[in-house]
């Protein structure tokens, strides 16, 4: 009996014990699995299995870690249709959408097994006047990490986590979104076809309170973290009184900064792609466009006429734009609608539920041109399939208006003088920018990922985010024996006045 067998027989003993709760699938309602709630015992007994395995694990080469991930990646995409299916099946996602997750994990995990030995490696630095001595840093593994993972991307981000974290020789326990377990499920399966070692990469469904356990478990050494800046709030405490690391990947309300020198066709279809693939829910999708007031009429004309182009429905149509996966983001999604049709918004495009799918979570993909930037869908993070759009006239206008948010995620810049761009994108408090492109920033490896204010801290991705996964440890040596140093004891005023005379010659 293999290790993914022993794991299912276990979860179905697990669930003949404790709640369960059910998970369907958006776009039509229907149920497609359920699934334990594990508690605190069973929690602390995965982490129990993750500390001990990661004993073995962090001891193995960096080199030896990444074969094992190479064989992950290669098993992901020999198994792809199996994922996107999986993955369709319980965001409401379309087809396209699917693959691209696959697309984007498989580019990530390439890049850590190609990389990350050399970034792990001891890493040489400067002893200064020291000449006699030799300094260095190390990247030590921490133990277990806890991932809690949330619904809208399920497979890229649980995957991109687990591969920086495996990697930088670490083990995983995962807390999935119960909105998408089986995603993360599948995903342990790809891992015991793959043949990754035993517990190294353990998965724990539930509610909040199994985040909770994996959070103020003294097993875990760190959390990883994505999701709602207010639960991010909440974890982020609980790991301060722990003096526990945590990296946190949280909410935005992303900029799109049109200036009236754009290149607008190409502007046009990046917002619609920005604000509407995923059905909006995209932690950097856009949600806020700022157009010069001079190019704004010729920009709404052009989304209106782009935006006819977007098929919306269930896998079997083919569509562009799915389902949303969450009913209780389609509430927040409808609120903001009517509280901006209320209040005098102009609905240039969608603005209702799609009433073709009425057991589906559908809503129409929405621009709504807005004046007061006390509007819920100007100011709060939308989530959905929903453009805001507002002009400016002046470009230290728009930075002002792009910077009024307590979100600092993502965003990007549109401008034919990449002089202009660069210029304005330096003054926007953002963790991550495009110029004449959005979104695209996350798929490139070697650039880290992560938000400033109340988006959050830390970074994945590259190699500032691998080595976020490790214990920064530095040393030095004595490249040779004296009996002892000058600044020992005993003192004597010769080598006191030795050191003032040093002092002043080669710091005064």
């Amino acid at each position: 009996m293999n290790a993914g067998t022993v794991e299912t027989a276990e979860r179905h003993r697990v669930a003949a014990n404790l709640e369960e709760f059910i998970n369907r699938n958006p776009a039509t309602g229907e149920e497609i699995g359920r699934h334990p709630v594990l508690m605190a015992g069973e929690v602390e007994a995965l982490l129990e299995r993750a500390e001990k395995a990661s004993v073995s694990w962090g001891a193995l080469p960096a080199k030896e870690r990444a074969k094992h991930l190479r064989r992950f990646r290669k098993q992901i995409v020999r198994d792809m249709d199996e994922i996107v299916d999986t993955i369709c099946a319980e965001t409401g996602k379309t087809k396209m959408d699917g693959v691209f997750e696959i697309f984007t994990v498989a580019e990530h995990v390439k890049y850590m097994e190609k990389y990350g030995a050399a970034y792990l490696k001891d890493e040489p630095r400067s002893t200064g006047l020291y000449k006699n001595k030799k300094a260095w840093v190390t990247f030590q593994p921490k133990g277990v990490i806890g991932i809690i993972s949330p619904w809208n991307y399920p497979f890229i981000l649980t995957a991109g986590p687990i591969a920086q974290a495996l990697m930088a020789g670490n083990t995983v326990v995962v807390k999935p979104s119960e909105v998408t377990p089986a995603t993360t499920l599948k995903m342990r399966e790809i891992a015991d076809r793959a043949g990754l070692p035993a517990d190294v990469f353990l998965v724990a469904t539930g509610d909040g309170r199994t985040g909770q356990a994996i959070v103020e478990s003294p097993r875990t050494k760190m959390i990883c973290f994505t999701g709602s800046t207010a639960t991010g709030r909440k974890i982020a405490e609980i790991c301060g009184r722990m003096l526990k690391p945590v990296l946190l990947e949280l909410g935005g309300k992303d900029p799109m900064i049109v200036l009236d020198d754009a290149p607008l066709e190409r502007a046009t279809h990046a917002a619609l792609w920005g604000g509407m693939s995923n059905s909006g829910q995209t932690c950097i999708s856009v949600e806020r466009v700022l157009v010069h007031e001079k190019v704004k009429d010729r920009f709404i004309e052009l989304l209106q006429k782009n935006i006819v182009n977007l098929k919306q429905g269930v896998q079997s149509e083919h569509p562009s734009v799915g389902s949303m996966a969450f009913d209780k983001q389609l509430g927040i999604v409808l609120d903001h609608i009517d509280e901006a049709k209320s209040k005098g918004a102009r609905i240039v495009a969608g603005g209702n539920r799609n009433v073709r799918y009425p057991r589906g979570l559908f809503i129409e993909p929405t621009i709504v041109v807005v004046n007061d930037s006390n509007l819920k869908v100007w100011k709060d993070e939308t989530f959905g399939p929903v453009i805001a759009l507002r002009t400016f006239s002046t470009d230290a206008e728009a930075i002002d208006m792009a910077n009024d948010s307590v979100y600092g995620l993502n965003g990007s810049v549109w401008s034919k003088n990449k002089g202009r761009a660069r210029k304005i994108a330096r003054q926007i408090r953002s963790g991550c920018l495009c110029i004449n492109d959005v979104m695209a920033n996350y798929i490139l490896s070697d650039l880290p990922f992560g938000g400033q204010k109340e988006s959050g801290m830390g970074r994945v991705y590259g190699r500032e985010g691998l080595r976020a996964f490790t214990d920064l440890q530095s040393v030095m040596e004595d490249r040779f024996t004296m009996t002892r140093e000058l600044w020992w004891f005993p003192y004597s005023e010769k080598i006191e006045n030795l050191f003032r005379k040093a002092t002043r010659l080669l710091f005064g």
